[in-house]
């Protein structure tokens, strides 16, 4: 198809394992839109293009690339190579809902203002089985439409397969930062800065959770930090086009970056790393001194001064006492 509505990017590093649940998912959407996938392998050196070469859909094109440049540059290049009006980022390990496009496309082709829409997905396993329903925590089980920058940039509650939106709405934040952590929350933040958004009360996709998922990766290593703190200090460096938008941003400086810091806190002492989340622990109460009241706060910033082991002891103990 020469023209196709909706462009489908899918960035693929040896994830052969997962790719035809994801593929098989993007052809049996309903509502009989033309489609285009743009498969980017970035050099696999497990079955990956194995797999995509078993597919004879005219609709499936691939680019092969024998050097591996990182997530972010196999994006902005799928990105490049659409045609469609709408695109679609989604990762081979994640898969769409049959009503995908059928809940998001009639929004885009409603409201102009809209740039980027987006659903509720249910979260799997690594074999594919359903652990949850639906994931959503934020929207209160309503529609919404409207301006979303500001909550965003405290927390990034989007998830990656459940989004479509305009193709320049994608290319007003290209390209992304090659070196960054992630790519699908600088893509959010960029479309809305520009753009109202429209959440989707449905379940559009289903989410996979495994122990080599890339979020799992950045969040141990560091990488997400350091990728956090660049993209808000981007975010302040610059000044909105709408006035009150800015307004608004400075205002929720201070609790945006304690947020952040919370969630790294909570991640490092998850992967028993203590000293990084005693670090960020104080510098989410330097941000946000109200913290110091909170009991759970207080009660993690203190066990990061003891060895993990004696945490995990003490706390088995108060459980079984209670």
């Amino acid at each position: 198809m020469s023209h196709p509505l909706v462009s489908f990017v899918v960035p693929c590093y040896n994830y052969g394992r997962y790719l035809r649940d994801c593929l098989d998912g993007i052809l049996a959407l309903e509502g009989g839109y033309g489609i285009e996938i743009i498969v980017v392998n970035d050099a696999s050196t497990d079955n990956t293009m194995e797999i995509v070469r078993a597919y004879t859909d005219p609709r499936i094109h691939v680019i092969d690339r024998k050097v591996n440049r990182g997530h972010a540059h196999t994006v902005n290049e799928g990105l490049t190579a659409c045609t469609g009006k709408y695109v679609v980022r989604v990762d081979p390990d994640d898969r769409h809902r049959p009503n995908f496009l059928t809940a998001t496309v009639p929004i885009l082709e409603a409201y102009p203002e809209v740039g980027m829409v987006y659903g509720n997905v249910a979260l799997m396993d690594p074999e594919g089985r359903i652990t949850q329903d639906c994931a959503d925590v934020d929207h209160g089980g309503q529609n919404f439409k409207g301006m979303e920058l500001i909550p965003l940039l405290k927390k990034n509650y989007v998830c990656a397969p459940s989004v479509i939106a305009r193709k320049e709405a994608w290319m007003g934040g290209w390209p992304c930062p090659e070196w960054l952590a992630f790519n699908d929350w600088y893509y959010t933040i960029m479309i809305a800065r520009r753009w109202e958004l429209y959440y989707v009360n449905e379940v559009v996709a289903d989410y996979r959770v495994h122990p080599s998922n890339h979020h799992t990766k950045v969040s141990r290593d560091g990488s997400e930090e350091r990728s956090v703190l660049w993209l808000l200090g981007r975010v302040y460096e610059e000044s909105e086009a709408d006035p009150s938008l800015e307004r608004a941003k400075r205002k929720a400086r201070r609790s945006v970056y304690a947020s952040h810091y919370l969630d790294f806190a909570t991640k490092y002492f998850g992967h028993g790393n203590n000293a990084g989340s005693r670090r960020c622990y104080f510098a989410a109460i330097r941000s946000r001194p109200t913290l110091l009241g909170n009991v759970v706060v207080l009660r993690r910033l203190l066990a990061t001064f003891i060895p993990r082991l004696a945490y995990e002891r003490a706390k088995l103990a108060l459980r079984r006492a209670a």
